[in-house]
């Protein structure tokens, strides 16, 4: 490997003037600069990150570890948290943990505590302690942790006080028969059924809280069907069987195929049909349904073209809101109404952690758990006017 010594020889100057040439310092005279440059480029120099760590503690690089690259939103997610990072001087290392324990195992280790000074993480399948031991020491914030009390900083999307939004806005534009697809809600059991699966009108106290299952669920699916018990709560609507259709997987294709089945039992004589997914039991839904709340943007899409297979109008016959705020929602037909995370303020929030807690090691600083900010974004999905 070239060193930065053979590369100060070439250009016939000391090692501390071709140091600063190659970071672009500006004290160092242009046509000086230059040369070095030269001399580094025929020498096929590269820096070295490892030597530069030694010396420093830091190289300036930290890793970004996201649950999928393939869709929407996460993928808008890193580039967020990438913007962030450059505006501190630093380099990102993105990778993608496919909801994998191995995965995440694997960047824990050979990424985040060999490579990078620190790591904005989405867990999935590893505890706080697993991730303390595996990440080799170094800092950590989390991305919509697992558990109520994480051991690390932890930057939350908004699922509770968004999802709650959403049902607001979906009664406020005059929907009472509200469907809310994605999560299990509090009717869901821990053997994958639901209570009164073979009574349509079995309802849920809506003035209970709903309990988690485990100390450790704290999912995304969970706080946002939280969110929308606060706001049924509020307006004193019902819960019944029929209000939450869980999905096994949040894409496209699942959520089309949902949609498809929604509009049948829209359109059929029978009060109540049913939903039928891969590995779950037949799930409820009422002919009545004109209004539907789907755990993310790309959910909601999906149904909406369901619907749209079938001969239901989207907003005509039944109104449709998401979540996440991805690009695609607002060149959609009809145009998706939903509910915007700031993915601004959510990366220069995880990056503030993360650098503080890179910079300042022995702080002693409690972990801390921050909301990004949302914004309720009005489209044709819910027949009012397109926001600008």
């Amino acid at each position: 490997m070239v060193t930065m010594n053979e590369v100060a020889k070439a250009a016939g100057v000391s090692r501390a003037t071709a140091s600063y040439a190659l970071r672009g310092d500006p004290r160092i005279a242009p046509d000086t600069a230059q040369k070095v440059l030269n001399a580094a480029n025929e020498l096929k120099y590269t820096a070295n990150l490892s030597a530069r760590s030694l010396r420093s503690g830091h190289n300036g690089v930290i890793g970004v570890a996201i649950f999928e690259l393939d869709r929407p939103y996460p993928s808008e997610m890193s580039a967020a948290i990438s913007r962030e990072a450059t505006k501190h001087g630093l380099q990102t290392i993105v990778q993608q943990t496919s909801i994998s324990k191995d995965s995440e195992i694997g960047i824990l280790k050979k990424v985040t505590s060999q490579l990078c000074d620190g790591m904005i993480f989405s867990p999935s399948n590893v505890s706080d302690q697993e991730i303390r031991i595996l990440a080799g020491g170094k800092p950590i914030v989390l991305l919509d942790a697992l558990s109520h009390s994480p051991m690390f900083d932890t930057i939350n999307t908004p699922c509770e006080t968004g999802a709650q939004a959403a049902i607001d806005h979906l009664i406020n534009v005059g929907c009472r028969n509200i469907l809310v697809i994605g999560a299990g809600g509090p009717l869901e059991q821990t053997d994958g059924t639901i209570a009164g699966e073979h009574q349509d009108d079995a309802t849920y106290d809506v003035t209970q809280p709903m309990l988690a299952k485990t100390s450790q669920d704290a999912s995304v699916s969970d706080r946002r069907a939280y969110g929308c018990l606060q706001s049924f709560a509020e307006h004193g609507m019902p819960i019944t069987t029929s209000t939450f259709l869980p999905m096994p997987r949040w894409d496209e294709d699942a959520a089309r195929s949902v949609g498809r089945q929604i509009a049948r039992a829209m359109q059929g004589e029978d009060a109540t049909s049913r939903v039928k997914q891969p590995g779950m039991a037949p799930r409820p839904v009422p002919h009545d349904v004109d209004g539907i709340f789907c755990m993310t943007d790309t959910i909601a899409l999906g149904v909406m073209r369901g619907l749209a297979d079938c001969g239901v109008n989207v907003p005509r016959d039944v109104k449709v809101i998401g979540f996440d705020g991805i690009s695609e929602g607002e060149y959609s037909i009809p145009s998706l109404t939903t509910i915007s995370t700031d993915l601004g303020d959510l990366a220069k929030q995880a990056v503030s952690q993360l650098l503080d807690r890179i910079n300042n090691p022995d702080s002693g600083r409690e972990p801390e758990i921050i909301t990004a900010r949302y914004q309720l974004i009005e489209r044709e999905s819910t027949n009012t006017p397109t926001s600008k």
